[in-house]
């Protein structure tokens, strides 16, 4: 009977106790054996895991798992090493990651929930919770659901050490956080100290009112009226060790209290404990706890003076002025707890109120509102009862003890003043913000800047939001589970309010290059094809008309290499307007800067040569110029750019780079690949290559604006020229003006580029194209009467200076100096062969000439003044100072030296006419002009050039003229 009178005995405790076994069980998790089990009692997502316990239902997302169809997952965070679970931060959008301290006890932890579920699901921002290596366990999408409490109750040390890195909290393994969600009264000193030295930021509240005093069970107030008041308890040190004994540990229990050791089940313990943490519980699973008179409340042996009854006292590092307020208000109360000023543990205080509320126990203790507890308890025997102390004011606010001395070893400090023993006042609880958070969201370009920092201050759940969320924790059973629960369950009735405290802008939208762009980026690219085609079609009509008499003179092999240039750029127009990537960038900037290089250079290169031959043969010197040599110039600097190409690939290569532009709405980052270096030097120095390239041409195609027609590019070159310079400063322009939009930047240069190409061509190339009506290779004649040549005779026998060669061409053997209109006219009536035949009659030979040849390339010479071809002055292959490779000595002609007007004999022109003969084919010509070469001119000796003397022999001359004989005709 006895047995079973205490088994009913237990049955009816256990009734009384439920809310109290809720306390017990809040950290044992449901064991389970499938995953349907686990879906069963917690929701769709949870799994059976390997220990036999369900998984967190919410690790891809607390609104996912509500509403998979119109959530998707959350943003992924550093504790997410598989990202099956969750979505990767687009590279637009990857803000740094923010690290929330969950402190230790559950309103803090449930505030710290809520901001990471806050900004990690609404605003794609990442956010662990912990001190650092314990995130991954009290993160709110841990797999295991325990509701981990932090080790530290506020964590300043970690706020400075995320200043010390820069807000990085990645870059260290100690103790690192931006946000304590939750910091009260008694931290105010601290937190100013902070705000001061510049670690903390702006203080603002996080919406709650926090009330701190002593509590008594509804149950104690009804059965000692007294304990409700300080005037009360005041000086009832008997009444008060009656009322409140002190609470015992399992173990204390089984060695001190219980008979057998806890060996066989009594109706306060079941068994031993197990486990050194079952050994220091007040109130657990097997153990219901037990209230005992100590030494302390007997004051029979105290003299009734010392004794007192026990009250339940807070950390010291929380904001309890208990001591304070018992010792100095003469209420004989004391704590027993193991803390510093003899408090207890968060879980301890918890177990206390429970066992008291088991056993129906009287009990005393220090807390606050909001907090579960009061919510668990509320309308019980065991409802949370103010205790009304002391009024407080502000002068008893100035003389709190400080945190510091709250810890203090020393009880007389602890206690501090008389002044500061006053009850706490109601007061909005703080949020710490490091400042290095804030720091470093404003040193972020706005079109980067994370929502985090904002939002956190614009955060705040007032006490009644607060309680739904309490009472949701207590009535799932105040486990885990239950607070994840009921923060998800909130923030999902509740995303109106949220997005309330959304900074304006956020969250953003990411937004890519629209169908309009398609329609944009085929048309440069068809542009860049159409360029390259026109390119190639150059070079196909310019390999055509290669003998061409422009293209001679425009020297066909420099062409050539000015269309390889171009092509390179035209290819470039085409990679600019496609999707870059890393290769593509580096081709991009290279096939530019080469391609204006392999087309401006040689032309630079060849004007030049020709300038510097024109001013050599004004001071009468002789030039000998090989093409092998301009070749190597061009090379030389080809390999220049070349080099820094190959140095800026290597050193900082361009990459495929994300560009992001920010609306005007601010609401929406538009995404874009472009190319660019981590340095802006190397695009500067290309610029640069580029436009001291035209201006280097266009100076020298001004300079040479003076030479013959045929040989004269000036017009044409200075016209391209002039063309590039334009869509050079337009690509420059758009570089600067659309820096931020590696879009437009591309596509404005990829139509500038083909249509500078196609511009190029067509000023350049196809005015030859056009004035290509004859062929050097084609014969014919032309008869100018010989007064009119006798005539230009006199006219410049004694200027000089007109009688220079003004022109040169190049050829396999050197570049040759051309003759002036003096020495052409004398042989302007005769045709090609006629007059190469002649010069074989006369000692000069070519035995690799051949008629139907091209003699600019067999001889290298032509007629600037009338277009026909003439006799070298000398072959450019023999140097004049060796003998031993000099050519035969020629027949002088009046080409080889300046004639003077007294060696000229004048003759009739009728005999002049009669030798000529009348204008028929080309072999009559052939017959008749050697007559006139034949006949030898008498010129003194001293007026024969000393060059002549070398190139000629001047026994051979032609037949006298005399002023006369021009006189007569």
């Amino acid at each position: 009977m006895a047995h079973r009178s205490l088994s009913w005995r237990r049955v009816f405790l256990l009734l009384q106790l439920a809310p109290s076994l809720l306390l017990a069980q809040q950290q044992s998790p449901l064991q389970c054996v499938t995953d349907a089990e686990c879906e069963e009692l917690y929701r769709k997502g949870s799994k059976c895991l390997e220990s036999g316990s369900c998984s967190n239902p919410y690790v891809s997302g607390c609104l996912h798992a509500m509403n998979p169809e119109d959530y998707h997952k959350r943003i992924c965070n550093s504790d997410d090493v598989d990202q099956e679970r969750c979505r990767t931060s687009p590279t637009t959008m990857a803000y740094p990651e923010i690290r929330v301290h969950n402190q230790d006890w559950e309103v803090a932890i449930i505030l710290s929930w809520i901001v990471q579920v806050y900004l990690m699901e609404l605003l794609d921002v990442p956010v662990s919770v912990g001190l650092g290596n314990d995130t991954a366990i009290s993160s709110f999408y841990s797999m295991e659901t325990a509701l981990p409490f932090s080790r530290k109750t506020y964590s300043f040390d970690a706020i400075e050490k995320a200043n010390e890195v820069g807000g990085n909290c990645m870059l260290t393994e100690e103790d690192c956080v931006h946000l304590i969600p939750d910091v009260w009264l008694g931290q105010k000193e601290t937190m100013l100290r902070a705000f001061d030295d510049g670690q903390i930021d702006y203080l603002d509240g996080n919406g709650q009112v926090g009330k701190i005093s002593w509590y008594i069970p509804a149950f104690t107030a009804a059965r000692h009226p007294l304990t409700v008041t300080h005037v009360g308890m005041e000086g009832k040190n008997e009444e008060l060790a009656a009322i409140f004994k002190r609470p015992t540990t399992w173990l204390d229990y089984c060695h001190d209290v219980s008979l057998t050791n806890c060996s066989t089940p009594d109706e306060v313990a079941e068994r031993y404990p197990q486990s050194a943490e079952e050994q220091g519980k007040y109130f657990a699973d097997g153990y219901i706890g037990h209230f005992r008179d100590t030494i302390d409340n007997n004051c029979t042996l105290n003299n009734g003076t010392t004794c007192t009854g026990h009250i339940v006292n807070a950390p010291c590092k929380w904001s309890t002025f208990l001591e304070s307020q018992a010792y100095h208000n003469n209420i004989p109360l004391k704590s027993n707890g193991k803390d510093a000023n003899d408090g207890y543990a968060y879980h301890e205080m918890l177990e206390i109120w429970a066992a008291a509320n088991a056993t129906r126990s009287d009990v005393i203790m220090w807390w606050y509102e909001p907090d579960p507890a009061v919510q668990l308890y509320r309308g019980g025997d065991f409802a949370f009862t103010k205790v009304h102390l002391p009024s407080p004011s502000v002068e008893c606010r100035e003389s709190r003890v400080s945190p510091q001395d709250r810890c203090s070893p020393d009880p007389a400090v602890r206690r501090g003043t008389m002044e500061g023993s006053c009850d706490n006042i109601g007061h909005t609880t703080k949020k710490a913000i490091a400042s290095s958070l804030r720091d470093m969201t404003i040193s972020t370009p706005e079109v980067d800047q994370s929502p985090g920092y904002y939002a956190i201050r614009n955060f705040n759940i007032d006490d009644l939001d607060l309680h739904v969320i309490l009472k949701t924790y207590v009535d799932k059973g105040k486990t885990g589970q239950a607070a994840r629960d009921a923060v998800c369950e909130w923030v999902h009735d509740n995303i109106d309010l949220l997005e309330k405290y959304t900074p304006i802008g956020y969250p953003r939208k990411i937004q890519g290059n629209d169908d309009s762009h398609l329609g944009v980026t085929a048309t440069a690219q068809v542009m860049g094809i159409i360029a390259t085609l026109y390119v190639l079609i150059a070079f196909a009509l310019t390999y055509r008309m290669r003998k061409a008499r422009v293209f001679v003179y425009a020297q066909v092999q420099f062409i050539f290499l000015i269309l390889l240039g171009l092509l390179l750029v035209a290819i470039s127009s085409i990679l600019h307007s496609i999707s870059p990537n890393d290769s593509v960038c580096v081709s991009q900037f290279w096939l530019v800067s080469l391609g204006y290089t392999c087309e401006l250079v040689p032309l630079i290169i060849k004007v030049s040569a020709m300038n510097h031959l024109m001013r050599a043969s004004k001071r009468m010197r002789r030039v000998n110029i090989k093409p092998s040599a301009l070749y190597a110039k061009a090379f030389f600097l080809t390999s220049i750019v070349t080099i820094c190409l190959i140095v800026w690939t290597v050193v900082d290569p361009p990459t495929a780079t994300e560009f992001r532009s920010l609306s005007e709405d601010k609401t929406t980052i538009s995404s874009e690949q472009g190319c660019s270096s981590n340095s802006e030097y190397w695009v500067t120095v290309s610029h640069f290559w580029e436009g001291l390239l035209i201006v280097w041409a266009f100076v020298l195609a001004f300079q040479s604006r003076t030479a013959k027609a045929e040989f004269n590019e000036s017009r044409s070159v200075g016209t391209m020229i002039y063309s590039h310079f334009v869509f050079a400063v337009l690509r420059v322009v758009v570089y600067l003006i659309f820096d931020d939009d590696p879009y437009t930047t591309a596509i404005a240069t990829s139509f500038l580029l083909s249509v500078d190409v196609i511009s190029a061509l067509t000023l350049y190339l196809v005015p030859k194209w056009i004035k290509n009506g004859q062929t050097i290779n084609e014969r014919r004649s032309r008869r100018v009467h010989v007064s009119e040549t006798v005539r230009s005779v006199r006219e410049n026998a004694d200027d000089t200076a007109k009688d220079i060669p003004t022109a040169f061409e190049f050829g396999k053997k050197g570049a040759h100096l051309l003759f002036s209109p003096v020495s052409a006219n004398l042989v302007s009536s005769m045709s090609h062969s006629s007059y190469f035949s002649s010069m074989r009659g006369n000692g000069f030979h070519r035995p690799d000439f051949d008629e139907e040849d091209d003699p600019a390339t067999a001889f290298k010479v032509e007629d600037m003044s009338t277009t026909q071809p003439v006799v070298p002055l000398w072959d450019s292959s023999t140097s004049r100072t060796d003998d031993s490779k000099r050519p035969e000595r020629k027949v002088c002609f009046e080409d080889d030296f300046i004639p003077s007007q007294s060696s000229i004999r004048e003759e009739s022109t009728a005999e002049v006419e009669e030798e000529l003969g009348s204008d028929t084919s080309d072999s009559s010509d052939s017959k008749e002009v050697p007559g006139i070469l034949k006949r030898p001119m008498s010129v003194p000796k001293s007026n024969v050039p000393r060059s002549a003397r070398y190139r000629c022999s001047p026994t051979r001359n032609i037949r006298d003229l005399t002023s006369e004989t021009i006189k007569e005709s």
